[in-house]
C-alpha cells in the first residue's frame, strides 16, 4: 500500500478541517460563552485606557488580548479570528523548530493545550481577574516563538547574548513571562546544533537563566503595581490565590513548555523522521489523542449554557426568549429523564432493602434534569415582566442543582447584577459593580449597569463617566448615545424598556444592607419583609411569587391580600388558586375561596393518586409524580423541598 501517499491526502488538509469544526462548533454551540467572555472584558480606544494598561510587565500582550477579544461580541467573527490565530501558532510551531512532516501532529500539542486552557474554564470565567485570557495565552505563545529564529540567525556568542539581553529586557516589558520562554527555548535551540562551540555552551546557557532571574527583579523597580512574588507569572491568565484555582492558569503553562521539549528534540526529529506505516500509525493516533484531549476537558454542561443564554437574553431585555430557553432545556431533557426512571426501575425492583433503593436512587439522580438556582430566578424575572409569572411559574421544572465547579461560584458574581437592576435594587447592582471592578477590573456589563443605575437615579454627571467611556468603544457607542439622551429626560427615560419595567419596583425606602454574597436569599427577604407604603401591582406580584415559592403559609396569605388589592384581576392565577386550596386544606382553616372547578377537580385526583401509589422515597417518587402533577403547585409543595441557593 502505498502509505506516503494515503498520509499526503488524509493528513495535509486535516488541520484545516479540524479548524473549520472547531469554528462550527464555537459559533453555533459556545455563542453565548464566547459573548460571557466578551462582556466581562473591556477595551477602550482612549489613551488613558492604554497607557493604564501598560503599567505592568506584559501589559501590551493584555492591551492586544482585550482588542481582539471585543470581537467575541459578534462570536462568529471572535471564533474565526480565534481559530486562524490558531491555526497561525499552529504552522509557526512547525516552521520555527524545523519539525519534519511526519512528526508535524506534534505541533498540535500547544495548540490543544491552548483550547483546553479557555474551553475548559466553565464557571471560572466569573474569577478571572483580568478578561483578556481567550486571546492573550496565545499571542503570547506565538510571540515567544519569535526569538528561536532570530538567535538560530546570529553567528557569534556575543552577538546572542545581546540579542538575547535586549529581547528579554524588552520581551518582558510588553508580553511577560513569554518572553522568558522565548529565551530559554532560544537557548536550548543554539546549545543542540552541533556548529555551536562546545566551550561557548556554558556561558550561553548561565546568561540566559541569569538574564530569566534577574530582568524581572531590575524591572521590578519600575513598577509599583504588583507583587514582586508575581513578577515570573506576569502575563499569565491571573485569578484568585486559592490553590482549586491554579489548575486554570496550567494548560497554558504546560503549552509554553511545550516550547523548550521542542527546542531539546528537535534535532533528534530531524535526523529520524518516521517513514511508511509508522507514519500513518503515529500521525492517526496524534490526531485521535488531540481531538480526544480536547472534547474530554471541554466544559459541557447543559446548565451552564442555558443559564449564559438566559443571560445574554435578559441583558437584551428580550423576556419572551429568556422563557423559551428554559422550556427548550426542559423538553430537550425529556427523553434521558425517561430512559434514567426506565433503567432506575429495573434496578429498584430486584433490590431487598430500603437501603439498596436509597444507594440507587442517590446514584441516578444527577441523571435527571434539574435547573440551577439562577435558571428559576431568570425564569421567574421573565415571567414577571410578561406578567406571567403567578400563571406559569409553578408549570414549568424547579430546583437547585447545584454548578459543575470544582468550588461553588456565588450566584451574586455571576448574575447578582442583572436580578439587582431588575428588581429595582439599583444600589446593590451599583454596589456589586463597584466590587467586581475591584476584584476584576472595568468590563462591558459593569460599565452598562453602572450607566444604568446613574439614568435611573437622575445622576447626569455620574452617568457621563460611563457613558464617555462606552462612547469610546466599539460595539457599545449606539447603546451609549440612546442613555446620553434618556440621562435628563426623567419623561422619556421611564417610557423606555428596560427603565419602564425596573421603575415599578422602585417603591420602597431606597437603602443598602448587607445581602451576604445571597442573592435569592435577599431577594426573598427584600419583597417579604414589609409591605412599601407606596407598593405597585408588580411589586406584589413579585412577593406573592416568592412567598409561594419558600412555602411559607402565612406569608402567602398576607401577599395575596396585597395582590388582590393592587392588582385587577378577574379571576385567580390557577397555581395561585392551587397553593389557596392546598394550605387552606392543611391548617382546616374554612377559608370560603373563589376556585375553579378545574382546580378542585385537579387536587382529588391528585390525593386519589397519592392513596393509591404510597411514597416510599420521596426522591424514587418524584419522577412518576412529575409526570403527572408537575404542572401543579401540589407537587411543587410536596416535592421541591430543601431547595438551596448559592
Amino acid at each position: 500500500m502505498d502509505y506516503k501517499g494515503l498520509t499526503q491526502r488524509i493528513f495535509k488538509p486535516a488541520p484545516y478541517v479540524l479548524a473549520v469544526v472547531l469554528w462550527c462548533i464555537l459559533t453555533l454551540k459556545e455563542q453565548f460563552f464566547l459573548y460571557k467572555v466578551e462582556n466581562l472584558s473591556v477595551f477602550l480606544f482612549d489613551k488613558l485606557f492604554i497607557a493604564d494598561s501598560l503599567k505592568i510587565p506584559g501589559g501590551f500582550l493584555g492591551l492586544a488580548g482585550s482588542f481582539l477579544t471585543q470581537f467575541l461580541h459578534l462570536p462568529w467573527l471572535g471564533a474565526l479570528i480565534w481559530v486562524l490565530l490558531l491555526l497561525t501558532a499552529y504552522q509557526l510551531t512547525i516552521r520555527v523548530f524545523r519539525i519534519p512532516e511526519s512528526y508535524h501532529p506534534l505541533a498540535l500539542i500547544p495548540i490543544v493545550l491552548l483550547i483546553i486552557g479557555n474551553m475548559s474554564l466553565g464557571y471560572g470565567v466569573f474569577i478571572m481577574r483580568e478578561q483578556d485570557h481567550f486571546f492573550a495565552p496565545l499571542l503570547g505563545y506565538m510571540v515567544s516563538l519569535l526569538p528561536i529564529t532570530s538567535t538560530r540567525r546570529l553567528n557569534t556568542l556575543w552577538s546572542r547574548i545581546i540579542f538575547l539581553t535586549i529581547w528579554t529586557a524588552a520581551g518582558y516589558i510588553l508580553f511577560g513571562t513569554f518572553a522568558f520562554t522565548g529565551t530559554l527555548a532560544a537557548v536550548l535551540s543554539i546549545l543542540i546544533q552541533p556548529s555551536m562551540k562546545r566551550k561557548e555552551r556554558p556561558t550561553l546557557f548561565s546568561c540566559g537563566i541569569v538574564l530569566i532571574i534577574l530582568v524581572p527583579l531590575a524591572i521590578y523597580s519600575a513598577y509599583t503595581s504588583y507583587r514582586l512574588a508575581d513578577s515570573w507569572v506576569m502575563g499569565l491568565p491571573s485569578v484568585s490565590d486559592d490553590a482549586w484555582t491554579r489548575p486554570m492558569r496550567a494548560p497554558f503553562q504546560i503549552a509554553l513548555l511545550c516550547q523548550i521539549l521542542f527546542a531539546l528534540t528537535s534535532r533528534f526529529l530531524s535526523e529520524k523522521p518516521l517513514e511508511g506505516i509508522k507514519s500513518y500509525v503515529f500521525r492517526s493516533a496524534m490526531y485521535i489523542i488531540a481531538i480526544v484531549a480536547v472534547w474530554g476537558f471541554w466544559f459541557k454542561d447543559d446548565n451552564f449554557h442555558t443559564e449564559l443564554a438566559m443571560s445574554e437574553a435578559v441583558d437584551r431585555f428580550d423576556w419572551d426568549r429568556t422563557i423559551e430557553i428554559f422550556r427548550q432545556a426542559e423538553k430537550s431533557h425529556a427523553k434521558s429523564d425517561a430512559k434514567a426512571y426506565a433503567s432506575r426501575s429495573k434496578k429498584i425492583e430486584s433490590a431487598h432493602s430500603i437501603d439498596q433503593i436509597n444507594e440507587i436512587v442517590e446514584h441516578y439522580k444527577d441523571r435527571f434534569f434539574e435547573p440551577t438556582r439562577s435558571m428559576v430566578l431568570y425564569r421567574d424575572l421573565a415571567l414577571l415582566k410578561t406578567n406571567r409569572a403567578l400563571g406559569e411559574a409553578f408549570t414549568m421544572k424547579d430546583g437547585s442543582r447545584m454548578q459543575e465547579s470544582r468550588t461553588i461560584i456565588p450566584m451574586v458574581w455571576q448574575s447578582g447584577k442583572q436580578f439587582y437592576l431588575q428588581y429595582g435594587l439599583v444600589n446593590m447592582c451599583y454596589r456589586w459593580c463597584l466590587e467586581d471592578v475591584i476584584e476584576h477590573n472595568w468590563s462591558y456589563s459593569t460599565l452598562k449597569y453602572m450607566a444604568m443605575h446613574s439614568v435611573i437615579m437622575q445622576e447626569p454627571e455620574l452617568a457621563d463617566k460611563y457613558i464617555n467611556k462606552l462612547e469610546k468603544t466599539l460595539f457599545y457607542r449606539k447603546w451609549a448615545r440612546q442613555q446620553d439622551e434618556l440621562k435628563s429626560d426623567r419623561e422619556k427615560m421611564s417610557a423606555t424598556e428596560p427603565y419602564s419595567s425596573i421603575l415599578p419596583y422602585m417603591c420602597f425606602e431606597n437603602q443598602m444592607s448587607n445581602d451576604m454574597m445571597k442573592t435569592e436569599a435577599y431577594l426573598i427577604n427584600h419583597f417579604l419583609d414589609k409591605e412599601p407604603d407606596l407598593a405597585t401591582p408588580e411589586y406584589d406580584r413579585a412577593a406573592l411569587l416568592f412567598a409561594m415559592h419558600i412555602q411559607d403559609i402565612p406569608r402567602f396569605w398576607e401577599r395575596l391580600f396585597y395582590y388582590v388589592n393592587s392588582n385587577d384581576i378577574n379571576e385567580l392565577p390557577r397555581s395561585v388558586q392551587e397553593a389557596a386550596l392546598l394550605y387552606s386544606t392543611l391548617k382546616k382553616d374554612g377559608r370560603e375561596l373563589p376556585l375553579d372547578e378545574k382546580v378542585v377537580k385537579s387536587y382529588d385526583e391528585f390525593n386519589r393518586y397519592v392513596q393509591n401509589h404510597p411514597i416510599r422515597s420521596m426522591k424514587e417518587s418524584e419522577y412518576p409524580y412529575c409526570q403527572k402533577f408537575g404542572k401543579t403547585f401540589f407537587y411543587f409543595y410536596f416535592f421541591m423541598r430543601d431547595l438551596k441557593t448559592y
